[in-house]
């Protein structure tokens, strides 16, 4: 059994009082001693500014970049890359994945979630090309005679096929025509026509004619037909500094990649800012250099 002496049972008794009148303190003190409530008018009425902000951008259309496609072979990618809102470009997909195809381009204002405003602006870009019909006999002769040996000739001939050459067709520049004008050279149809933007705007510019051979699907043949109507302006092309930007941006340059940026990072790091293109030697190829000096700079 424990046993506490007179002074420590004091003591015990002293602290529970003790205890007792604090807890009954902070009862009444709230009562005697009036405490001003926090007032959170002002930020709940930021927070209520800000989530209408959100709210209006997410509500505004995504920043239009058109190019010419053909709605039943587009894929997801380009259709985020033109401005089309995620929900239209699930449904488009969806669609063209169950086997849909659209024999029009109406069709398309039937895809769940596509405004008549969106539509306006795709419509002049979409192209679908028309179906290629077998080719019908032309009978030159209504009456057949009969030749003299009772035999009957087949006198049926079969129309040829006249492709129609474009004439009068204008010279274009590279970096800044549009994927529209691009239709209007022998040889490039929708497919080329988007590719050519996309990889244009990867690049930065085309600084010649020949980088068209990069362009995914350009066979020798193609370049050869198409060249002829092309100029590049140099002046025209998007730079970078190589000694600012970021991994992200140095990567998704074709002529770099993913691999070389991290390199070309962690050079810069260690040995400082590039000062020329002969200091960058030690992490990119040759190859790759030569055709990567007229998009950077060197600002220190």
């Amino acid at each position: 059994m424990f046993s506490f002496s007179r002074k420590e049972r004091t003591g015990i008794i002293i602290l529970l009082l003790i205890i007792f009148i604090l807890i009954v303190a902070g009862k009444l003190i709230p009562y005697f001693i009036p405490s001003d409530k926090p007032d959170f008018s002002k930020w709940e009425a930021e927070v209520n500014a800000y989530l209408a902000q959100t709210e209006k951008k997410n509500d505004v259309a995504a920043e239009f970049h058109p190019v010419v496609f053909n709605p039943n072979e587009v894929d997801s990618v380009t259709l985020f890359n033109i401005g089309i809102p995620h929900k239209v470009v699930v449904n488009w997909m969806k669609y063209l994945g169950k086997g849909g195809r659209f024999a029009e381009k109406e069709g398309v204002k039937k895809i769940f979630g596509m405004t008549p405003e969106l539509f306006d602006k795709l419509d002049r870009y979409m192209v679908i090309p028309p179906v290629k019909l077998p080719v019908a006999k032309v009978e030159e002769n209504v009456f057949r005679p009969k030749p003299e040996n009772g035999t009957i000739r087949d006198t049926s001939i079969r129309r040829p096929f006249i492709k129609k050459e474009k004439q009068n067709v204008k010279m274009q520049e590279l970096n800044s025509t549009d994927s529209l004008h691009l239709l209007d050279i022998p040889g490039i149809g929708p497919v080329f026509a988007s590719r050519i933007i996309r990889y244009r705007n990867l690049l930065g510019g085309f600084y010649s004619v020949g980088q068209l051979r990069e362009v995914y699907g350009m066979r020798e043949e193609n370049f050869i037909a198409v060249s002829q109507y092309f100029t590049a302006d140099q002046s025209a092309l998007k730079t970078f500094n190589i000694n600012f930007s970021t991994i992200q941006e140095i990567g998704r340059h074709p002529y770099i990649g993913f691999k070389a940026a991290r390199r070309i990072i962690n050079f810069r790091d260690k040995m400082g800012k590039f000062s020329s293109s002969d200091d960058l030697a030690p992490v990119i190829s040759a190859d790759s250099l030569k055709k990567l000096i007229p998009y950077i700079k060197f600002i220190q």
